[in-house]
């Protein structure tokens, strides 16, 4: 069993390498210098700063800022078209939004809408968007910090008189394609707040907390909405609709864990340590060492991997890792852990040869690994063997 352990830890280690060589591409648009409704304080540094944070996990970033309708237009084209290929798509918008008979559109900087027909003309809907992510690529991840109370809903409300119900407070719920997450800033139907500092409230989370090393994103969004509902008193809670199918890791833990890239220092810092500081993996405490290793905390790491390493020798064992659930000794001299990881469909193989033989999977070995393995894989955890 301890074989299969470490092929199945061996092969998570594989996998996660892969993902952070997938090709993720991101839309990033933030809007504040409105012309003809009062100016937002934090969108464009909102969309400056997720573009840098995004650029650090890996993506290709299409932005824009303060955009009218001809630049918005053009920037999404542009994205659109760098869709092909990818296997991750993200969109973050930052702005004037508007909903009108459950469509939610995006408002650029020059827009005016003023009367229904406007929408047509003045506005991005964002189902442009969002259908064409859905069609192209197998993850989608969309952010929309865009339910400040707009000024358009209420010019279009006063425009379509008795049809003014149609025109609602805040953004619509979307529906999701397979594959798809999407956050809002708050609850669909309700405003959120532009907050007082550089950004606001759910984009300084959004910052914080997006791709913390080795976690899923929808751990990464519990976060948000927790620091959300503390900075707002209580008053906007971040909300979210996902048809995900399996975990997305913005950033697997590797050697290479530069979280920081695009922000200020000091911060981040404090904020990757406040996310690594209850671990019981010593790898986070040595990643925080490479990255700090004269950082504000570099002694508290160095106690946090003694008392740990202390801890595994205390209960008669070597120290070991835990990967998706699976532990795994570090020591094991007669294995060429390069050798096997350069070969990662082999090892797929191996490791579900392995799990029909114990009884766990059903099916030929192909070396692919999907749904029916990551069952497989369930199962054999759930079984304790």
């Amino acid at each position: 069993m301890m074989a299969l352990r470490f092929a199945i830890a061996l092969l998570l280690v594989s996998l996660s390498a892969q993902a952070w060589a997938e090709r993720r591409v991101a839309l990033v648009i933030g809007n504040s210098a409105y012309r003809y409704a009062v100016p937002l304080s934090n969108p464009k540094n909102d969309a400056v700063d997720m573009t840098a944070k995004l650029q650090a996990l890996g993506f290709e970033v299409v932005a824009g800022e303060d955009l009218d309708l001809s630049g918005m237009r053009g920037t999404v084209r542009d994205f659109i078209g760098k869709l092909d290929g990818a296997d991750m798509a993200l969109l973050f918008y930052a702005g004037h939004g508007v909903q009108v008979n459950g469509t939610n559109y995006m408002a650029p900087v020059d827009a005016r809408l003023s009367t229904y027909n406007d929408l047509d003309f003045e506005a991005v809907p964002m189902d442009l968007v969002l259908s064409a992510m859905e069609r192209t690529t197998k993850v989608n991840l969309v952010f929309l910090d865009a339910c400040r109370d707009s000024p358009f809903s209420q010019n279009l409300g006063r425009s379509m008189g008795t049809r003014s119900g149609s025109v609602g407070r805040g953004l619509a719920r979307l529906g999701t394609g397979v594959g798809s997450l999407i956050a809002f800033a708050t609850q669909p139907g309700n405003v959120a707040l532009d907050g007082e500092g550089r950004n606001s409230p759910f984009t300084s989370a959004l910052l914080k907390n997006l791709g913390t090393p080795g976690q899923d994103i929808s751990r990464d969004l519990i976060n948000v909405r927790r620091d959300v509902l503390e900075a707002t008193d209580g008053k906007q809670v971040p909300w979210d609709n996902s048809s995900l199918t399996g975990d997305v890791i913005l950033q697997p833990l590797s050697g290479n864990t530069a979280v920081t890239a695009g922000a200020k220092g000091g911060d981040v810092e404090v904020a990757y340590w406040e996310t690594i500081k209850e671990k019981t993996d010593k790898r986070f405490f040595e990643a925080y060492l490479r990255q700090y290793p004269s950082g504000a905390f570099a002694a508290l790491a160095s106690l946090k991997i003694d008392e740990i390493e202390q801890a595994a020798t205390d209960r008669g064992k070597a120290p070991s890792i835990s990967i998706a659930g699976v532990a795994v000794a570090e020591a094991h001299p007669d294995l060429d852990v390069t050798q096997a990881l350069a070969d990662p469909r082999a090892l797929t193989k191996a490791t579900q040869t392995e799990l029909t033989r114990v009884g766990c999977l059903v099916g030929q070995a192909d070396g692919k690994w999907g749904p029916g393995s990551r069952k497989a894989l369930q199962a054999f955890a759930e079984s304790g063997d």
